[in-house]
């Protein structure tokens, strides 16, 4: 375990024993992060939250105990003192966002592997949302009119520019982009431009005629 003024203290509530095994091995190698404590129940888990005052709990979704995942991730995130990052094999949007809607600062997916989980409790600290990559990917649709203003986004075009080519306001164009924001589980303008590239949006032609705002 690290100890250290510096480092951040995590409680991770895991009921599989091989996996709590491993998440806290290999939490404990980073130089930055000391695991506190453990907890294979929601019931002993929220006990020791209150009575350690972890920055981060690690938190699975399906735990023996008193209360239901929904329930589970209100009361954990309703501490003063923890930001609540989910583990969980639970890959649909839908219950994701509820989740997220719920009190979660972030969502992994349990197919992460310790270097990922790690930057996620580092970014999770500031408030920062973080979503699995995979679920971002491929289990979200986007409208065409979404698409147009993705390709625009990755080829470096400001809100004006963008509301002139679709011959509409800055002001739609914003709206627009906070939509998107909430859909893909991102939290700023830079991380939906850095998303559209990374998704190829940068590399798709423009269609000569932009699609109307009730596409």
């Amino acid at each position: 375990m690290n100890v250290g003024n510096d480092t951040i203290k995590v409680l991770v509530v895991e009921d599989h024993r091989v996996t709590l095994e491993g998440l806290v091995s290999g939490l404990s190698n980073e130089a930055d992060i000391e695991v506190v404590g453990s907890a294979v129940s929601s019931d002993e888990g929220l006990a020791l939250a209150k009575q350690l005052k972890p920055q981060v709990i690690l938190l699975d979704l399906h735990l023996p105990g008193s209360s239901g995942p929904r329930t589970t991730v209100k009361v954990f995130s309703e501490l003063p003192d923890s930001k609540v990052v989910i583990f969980s094999g639970e890959s649909r949007p839908p219950f994701i966002s509820a989740v997220l809607n719920a009190g979660a600062t972030a969502y992994l997916l349990k197919s992460e592997g310790v270097p990922k989980i790690a930057q996620t409790i580092r970014e999770a600290v500031t408030g920062k949302r973080v979503v699995s990559e995979e679920v971002v990917s491929t289990g979200v649709r986007v409208t065409k009119s979404e698409q147009e203003v993705l390709k625009m986004l990755a080829r470096g075009m400001k809100y004006d520019e963008i509301a002139e080519r679709r011959k509409s306001s800055p002001a739609t164009v914003r709206k627009q982009c906070e939509l998107l924001l909430d859909k893909l589980f991102l939290d700023s303008r830079e991380r939906l431009i850095a998303w559209a590239v990374e998704n190829g949006y940068g590399n798709l032609e423009l269609d000569n005629e932009v699609a109307s705002e009730s596409q």
